[in-house]
């Protein structure tokens, strides 16, 4: 078993420098709990070592030791990390990404869709959920979102993929404000940025004719029959914190998905 010695531990501690408690959206515990979670994926912490002490962590992050108690406790009934007492909390496995399963897709399948286009913002505004908008994103009449918008290119960019506009809870505009190319998903950008999961993704996929200004902007044709795929971010709560679509022509789309006979 590989263990940190004291020397690690210091260098542990000064390499949360990518800790940044900067929005109250979740409990701090979930915060210390996914920046600890994003060090074990990033190898800091690697499988079969030992953590810095609680003590340790807490002095490094600024956050008091039941904090980062309650943070250890989180990560371990997800089984990453165990703790035997007179030896320390242990790193048993990396994040899995592919345990939680979302209607349709994996979490997983999303960012591998993610990490192979590119999302180009052709447009950032500040918006207020009123009539319509408000209802579709289920939201009271005035909530204020950041509203994206701009065509997702396979990363060759030889031709546009989708059409794609996201509303972020305004709270949350500072992680994407600087944004200009998505190359990766932006729930795991506000994940990171936050440190609150995504728990739960509603998905509904619907058939639409395109209009002439989406069929321009992803080189379609007017009238043409395509799929509008709408995806409803919730965190602890069931609060939403992303409400995006993708509009695709029907070529550009395939929906697979196997049945077997049960038990």
């Amino acid at each position: 078993m590989t263990t940190l010695d004291e020397g690690d531990s210091d260098r542990a501690a000064a390499d949360a420098v990518d800790w940044r408690p900067e929005l109250v959206t979740a409990p701090l515990y979930m915060q210390v709990a996914h920046h600890l979670e994003a060090r074990i994926r990033r190898g800091d912490f690697p499988v079969g070592s030992l953590l810095p002490t609680e003590n340790e962590l807490a002095a490094s992050l600024g956050v008091s030791r039941q904090t980062v108690r309650q943070a250890i406790g989180t990560l371990r009934a997800s089984g990453q990390l165990s703790a035997r007492k007179g030896v320390g909390t242990r790193v048993e496995s990396g994040a899995n990404f592919d345990g939680k399963h979302f209607i349709a897709h994996s979490r997983s399948e999303l960012f591998e869709i993610a990490s192979q286009t590119e999302f180009v913002i052709t447009r950032k505004e500040e918006v207020s959920a009123q009539g319509r908008l408000a209802v579709e994103l289920g939201c009271r009449p005035g909530r204020k979102f950041l509203h994206m918008s701009g065509v997702r290119y396979p990363v060759t960019r030889h031709r546009a993929y989708s059409w794609n506009e996201v509303y972020i809870d305004v709270r949350l505009a500072p992680a994407v404000r600087d944004l200009e190319v998505a190359k990766s998903a932006i729930f795991h950008l506000i994940e990171d940025f936050t440190g609150e999961k995504i728990l739960e993704i509603q998905q509904d996929i619907k058939p639409l004719l395109l209009t002439a200004d989406i069929a321009a902007a992803i080189d379609g044709k007017e009238g043409d029959l395509a799929l509008q795929v709408t995806r409803r971010y919730f965190s602890a709560g069931r609060r939403l914190i992303e409400y995006a679509f993708q509009i695709l022509p029907a070529d550009r789309f395939t929906y697979s998905t196997t049945l077997r006979a049960g038990n």
